[in-house]
């Protein structure tokens, strides 16, 4: 095995920083955390070392599960460092700029969390509510989006509010596993079955990135082969596909808990 470079390492000391915050500050679900902890802990200070230390990572000379995974610990630890910046509101969206200010610089340019999400792991598709990406067609910042696009990912962005995905770190050696966990995770705390398998109710974000799942055939499908209710699963079969799909609302209230 040959030696680690400092590229390298700055990708890996960003996951372990990550870790390090999720096993001291969050509930046993990665859920919830406790900020009031996290602004005065040495964990926040390795974290915020960790997103100093990538201003000179290249993501274009990473391999592909090196480049998407780098992107996803990117915006969750930004995520993280800006809701303490913000003192820990009752909602990020209670933030001016929240998703649009720059939080992270790499490779001499400077990202937003829009731009990581909807830029770069989206291939530059519009945000929800947006009419066109967040980059401009010659925006130099292009060229570093991975080169493969995995829906999945919306079940790995953290977003610090009570209906986000739990909180995760993300590995190249086992992204794919990750990824899948995440979003059987995320779905099996979400989704519902009611009305004797007539309807199924699916997290907002299924709604709004519906063309990101091939539209509501796609979403139906691929919230179906993760659920793991046998019985829920039963009552939809014998509706033969006759099943309405109803889009939860999404809370964007702080998930926070209190120490101790």
């Amino acid at each position: 095995m040959g030696a680690v470079t400092e590229s390298e390492f700055a990708v890996r000391n960003l996951a372990d920083a990550l870790e390090s915050v999720r096993l001291a500050h969050f509930d046993a679900g990665s859920a919830a955390c406790d900020y009031a902890a996290l602004a005065r802990s040495t964990e926040r200070a390795r974290l915020e070392a960790a997103l100093e230390a990538l201003a000179a990572f290249d993501p274009r000379r990473a391999t592909i599960p090196v480049s998407i995974g780098f992107w996803l610990n990117a915006y969750n630890a930004c995520v993280l460092t800006g809701v303490l910046e913000a003192g820990a509101p009752a909602s990020v969206l209670d933030t001016q700029g929240f998703f649009e200010g720059e939080c992270l610089r790499i490779a001499g340019l400077g990202f937003s969390l829009d731009d990581i999400e909807h830029g770069l792991l989206r291939g530059n598709a519009h945000k929800h509510g947006k009419l066109r990406g967040p980059m401009a067609k010659d925006d130099p910042r292009l060229a570093l989006t991975p080169l493969i696009y995995d829906e999945r990912m919306h079940f790995a962005l953290y977003s610090a509010c009570r209906s986000s995905p739990a909180l995760r770190a993300f590995h190249a050696g086992q992204l794919e596993r990750e990824l899948e966990s995440a979003a059987r995770d995320y779905l099996r705390r979400t989704v519902r079955v009611e009305q004797g398998g007539a309807i199924l109710v699916v997290p907002a974000v299924l709604h709004w990135y519906a063309a990101d799942f091939g539209g509501e055939n796609g979403v139906l499908e691929f919230v179906l082969a993760r659920i793991d209710d046998d019985e829920a699963i039963d009552m939809i079969d014998r509706r033969q596909g006759r099943v309405k799909l109803r889009y939860a609302e999404f809370d964007w209230t702080l998930n926070s808990r209190s120490s101790g």
